[in-house]
Order: C-alpha cells, then structure tokens, then sequence
C-alpha cells in the first residue's frame, strides 16, 4: 500500500506538529492551602507506648474483639461496595488512557446476486426454459480504518490523570471505610462490655438494697426507724429495677451493630457470656500533625480530589486552542459482473481535519471559570477536612486523658469506700455499728464502681477514637 506524496506530507506534518509540542500553553497550577500546619499536637503525651496502627487493635489482647473485627472487614456490605467502585474508577482510568491512542477497525463485506442489468431473462422464457440461470454478481471489500486525535495541548493526557486521581480517591474511600469499620466494631464492643459490668454491679446493689429494705423493715416493726426510711429505700429499688431493662436493651443493641457491621443478621449476635479479655493500651506514640495527614484516608481522599479537579480546569482550558485529527482508510476489494471483466484492486485514504473555535457565545470560557470555581471548591474543601482532622486528633487525646484523670480519682474512691465497708462489717461485729451502716456503706461502694465501669468504658471509647482519629485501621497495600 502506498500514499501520495500530498498525503505523505501531509500526515509527517501532523505528527510532527504532536511530537514538538508536548503541553498546553496555559500555565495551571495549584493554588496554596489556607491552612497552617502546627509543629506538634498540643494535648499529646510527651511519651508514650508504640502501637501498630495498621492493626491498632491487636494491642488490647483480646482474641474475640479481634475475631469480630476481622470477619467484619471480610464481609461488611459498606466495604464490598467501595471495593466495587475502586473497580469501576479503575475501569473508567483505563477509558481515559485510550483516548490517547488511536482507534482502529477492521471492516468487511461480501455481496452477491442473480440480475443482469444488461439483458435480465423475461420471467415467462425462465418459467418455460427451467435450466437457464441468471447472470451472477459478486464482490467483496476489506480494509482497515484508523482515526486519531494528536493530544498536542495534552487536554486528553490532563483527563488521564484526572481519572487517575479519581481512581485514587476511590481507595482512599475503601480505606476509610476499612478505618470506620474497625473502630464501629470496637466502639460497639467495649461499650457492651461496660454494659455488662454496670448490670452486674446494678443487680449487686439491688440485692443489697432488697437486704437493707428487710432489715429496716425489722427496724420499723420494733419502732427503730419511721416509714419515711422504708419508702426511701423502696424508692431506691424502683430506680435499680427500672434502671436494668434499659441497659439490657443497650446491650443488645451493641450486640445486634456488631451482627449487622459483620454482615450478619441481628439474631445472629455475637456471644458475649465468657468475661472480656482486652486491656485498654496506652495512647499511640506521638506523631507529627503532618505525618498524620498523609496517613488519614479523609485527608488524602480531598487531596487526590482537588488534584483531580486542577486536571479538569487543564483540560478544560485547552478547549480555546485548535484540535486536529487524522483519519485514515486502507482496503483492498473486486466486484464482478457476468460477462464484464471483473474490477478489483486496493488503496487508502488519508484526511488530516483541524477545528479552531471561533465563536461559541462564551460557552468555553464559562466553562473554565466553572472549572475554576469547582478547583476553588475543592481546596476549601480540603482546607476545612485538614483543620477537622486535626481537631480530631486533639480532642481524642484529651479525651483519653481526662478519663485517664477520671479513672485514678475513681479507683482511690472505690479502694477507700472498700475499706470503709471492711471497717464498717468490723464494727457491726464489735456493736458499734449497725447492719443499715453495713448495707449503706456496701451500696455506697457499688455506686463508685459503677461510675468507675462508666469511666473505664470512655477510656476505651476515647483510646478507639484516638486510633481511629489518627489514621489506623488500614493497609497499605493497594486494594484488589
């Protein structure tokens, strides 16, 4: 196959003209972010134990949280969706990329008939005469076509990376839901736990309020104590007793979410009767704020976001500028009469076309000013997911340490309430006491480990929300 010299020219001309030039002639580039990064987190220990936030929580030691964890990133609905939809951003990078190349096409036909255009036979001699056969026709075409856009301004090498970014976001949303996943599960587990311990001690204090009502009771029989002392502590019965189906339901409400983030229905419910086994670890090592950005999939997912958007407005820039294709068709054919020497041969055409936009009311131009304001949107965007990231950071590590504070005030109050009960149960026996001081003082130390069980349960809740506010509870490995 071979080309005229016109055509020949013409098409080194045009790639030439995609080789030399190489980008668009508009300078674009990313505007600043608003936000200044602090040196180090304020509210952070100064030391404190090392933990592998990849998998945060194998640190607390309890092989059921773990196991729960573990068949909830397996098979939560919220991750097999995001897993689709990494899929379907890869797919769409790969439609942006060949936009790059050109298109080719393969192109055949094949055609026959029985009419001579020249002498047809009269249908009543064929009805008459049934061996005389029409004329035959028959041809066929083959070829190849090609078209092909030069990206010489790089609109569509822009748009690659656009994509790209995009397909990127897309994992930063599966490992922020990986992130979400984890952190639900262990928040739902820690706060059944301290659930079951409240109901416990809560049932503990009931029965040593029943005790106390008895004894009063025997009081008031022998004109010790008034009615106003038994209807009290009728009253604090009531409480006890309309105070337990509400935890139960607590309870079994944690243990329904913990069914449902593994992807199992709510009668389902993990067991949780065998005593709990974590120990709440000591908050992450400190980490500079910067390194926790980059660490955090809501931070890099508006990153890859805004730089997604920069692509679009480049794109969308070089719609001013004039686009070239180059098209091309290449076949080889015959077609034959009965009784015409038969025609056949091969050839290509080539055609080189340009556009240049010369008056479109504003429509490009509005255009890029949309794209600018949605680049604009986007680093807003990101400034403001910055700033909460950072305010998360702070305020799990106050968290963990007010209930920290909270925890060592409440233990030295249970262990003194511990040995006034001790002290009380000896001076009863020695008849200084009387068995109502007994039971108040026992109650009294219930209701400090209640709270203690309270405190110890938002230290767990604050130790999940640090891991989580830090960026833990994903891989690095790129997702499948």
């Amino acid at each position: 196959m071979s080309f005229s010299a016109p055509t020949a020219r013409l098409l080194l001309t045009t790639l030439l003209c995609s080789g030399a030039v190489a980008c668009s002639p508009f300078k674009t580039e990313m505007p600043p972010s608003q936000v200044t990064l602090p040196a180090q987190f304020t509210a952070a220990p100064a030391s404190t134990e090392a933990t592998d936030l990849t998998t945060w929580w194998t640190a607390w030691q309890d092989p059921l949280l773990t196991r729960l964890i573990q068949q909830a990133l397996a098979a939560n609905p919220e991750i097999r969706v995001a897993q689709a939809r990494v899929q379907e951003s890869r797919a769409y990078t790969t439609m942006a990329k060949s936009a790059l190349y050109p298109t080719l096409g393969a192109t055949a036909g094949m055609m026959g008939g029985g009419m001579d255009w020249r002498h047809p036979v009269p249908p009543l001699l064929k009805m008459a005469e049934p061996n005389i056969q029409d004329p035959a026709t028959d041809g066929h075409l083959a070829g190849i076509t090609m078209a092909w856009e030069p990206d010489i301004w790089g609109s569509n090498r822009a748009r690659a990376r656009g994509a790209r970014q995009m397909a990127l976001a897309s994992e930063d949303v599966l490992h922020g839901t990986h992130m979400a996943i984890a952190a639900d599960v262990a928040a739902n587990y820690v706060t059944a736990r301290g659930l079951q311990q409240r109901i416990t001690l809560l049932d503990q204090s009931a029965s040593t309020l029943q005790s106390l009502l008895h004894y009063a009771s025997a009081r008031f029989d022998a004109a010790q104590t008034t009615q106003a002392d038994l209807e009290t502590i009728r009253g604090q019965i009531a409480a006890a007793q309309a105070q337990r189906p509400l935890l139960v339901a607590a309870l079994d409400a944690c243990r329904h979410r913990l069914a449902i983030l593994s992807g199992l229905p709510p009668e389902q419910a993990p067991d949780l009767s065998a005593p709990a086994q974590y120990r709440v670890p000591a908050p992450p090592i400190t980490e500079l704020p910067s390194t926790v950005l980059e660490r955090r999939p809501d931070v890099r997912l508006e990153k890859h976001l805004l730089d997604a958007s920069l692509q679009r407005l480049i794109s969308t820039k070089t719609d001013l500028l004039p686009r070239f294709g180059l098209e091309f068709f290449g076949g080889d054919g015959r077609l034959r009469f009965d009784g015409i020497p038969g025609v056949s041969g091969s050839g290509g055409l080539m055609a080189v076309n340009a556009y240049l936009p010369l008056f479109n009311a504003g429509r490009i131009q509005a255009k890029i000013h949309a794209s600018d304001a949605q680049l604009h949107q986007a680093l807003a965007t990101y400034d403001q997911t910055v700033l909460t990231a950072l305010a998360e950071v702070e305020d799990a590590y106050e968290n963990r340490s007010s209930a920290d504070q909270s925890i060592t005030s409440l233990t030295a109050e249970v262990s003194a309430l511990s040995r006034a009960a001790t002290q009380a149960r000896g001076l009863y026996e020695g008849g200084r006491f009387t068995m109502q001081d007994v039971l108040t003082t026992r109650i009294k130390k219930i209701a400090a480990q209640d709270d203690l069980a309270s405190a110890q349960t938002r230290q767990a809740l604050a130790t999940v929300q640090l891991a989580r506010a830090l960026g833990g509870g994903w891989s690095n490995q790129p997702p499948s």
